[in-house]
């Protein structure tokens, strides 16, 4: 099924990164158009509401418990109603986007079985992924661990995963900072 030239360093390391960059990319995709724009756009425009407004809400009730002002610390109390308000908003927007997650999750349980023969535990065939073997290494000593630390398929593939997810999900403007708008 899988070569077992595959399964050796270096190709396994890029297999699994391309594995882990297709995975992401696909699963941003299936979260960007599970979005309208407008929500995309209400959703930026609420953290960047509610990161003013904390900002503000921050200064306001340091300054009201230095002073003393009630005037200030009614400020401070319309303030918080707003946060919480605003955090009420985004958890609606946000949870929108909970919906892909179970579709990753199959995508990876499936990788997950292909790759490594196993259904969560269970061996169900072999592979050359199967015996848990190092996939990549990662230099320790720039990591201060002293000597190079040996991935296996799961480590590989989470790291990748992260880095893709991250990366994509900021090119699709998925995440505060992204682009793509």
């Amino acid at each position: 099924m899988i070569p077992e030239w595959l399964a050796t360093i270096p190709a396994s390391t890029f297999f699994i990164l391309g594995i882990s960059a297709l995975t992401a990319f696909i699963s941003s995709v299936i979260n960007r158009f599970s979005m309208s724009e407008e929500e995309r756009k209400r959703l930026k425009a609420l953290r960047t509401e509610m990161g003013k407004l904390r900002k503000e809400w921050g200064e306001n009730r340091k300054t009201a418990k230095e002073t003393d002002s009630k005037k200030l610390d009614k400020k401070v109390q319309k303030q918080e109603k707003r946060l919480l308000q605003l955090q009420t908003q985004m958890a609606k927007l946000s949870f929108r986007r909970m919906r892909v997650y179970p579709i990753t999750f199959v995508i990876f349980i499936l990788i997950w079985a292909l790759f490594t023969g196993r259904i969560l535990f269970w061996p169900v065939f072999e592979t050359p992924f199967s015996t848990g073997q190092t996939i990549a290494y990662l230099p320790g000593n720039f990591l201060w661990f002293g000597e190079r630390i040996e991935l296996n398929f799961f480590w590989w593939y989470l790291l990748c995963s992260f880095l893709c997810g991250t990366l994509f999900s900021r090119a699709f403007g998925l995440t505060p900072g992204g682009g793509g708008e």
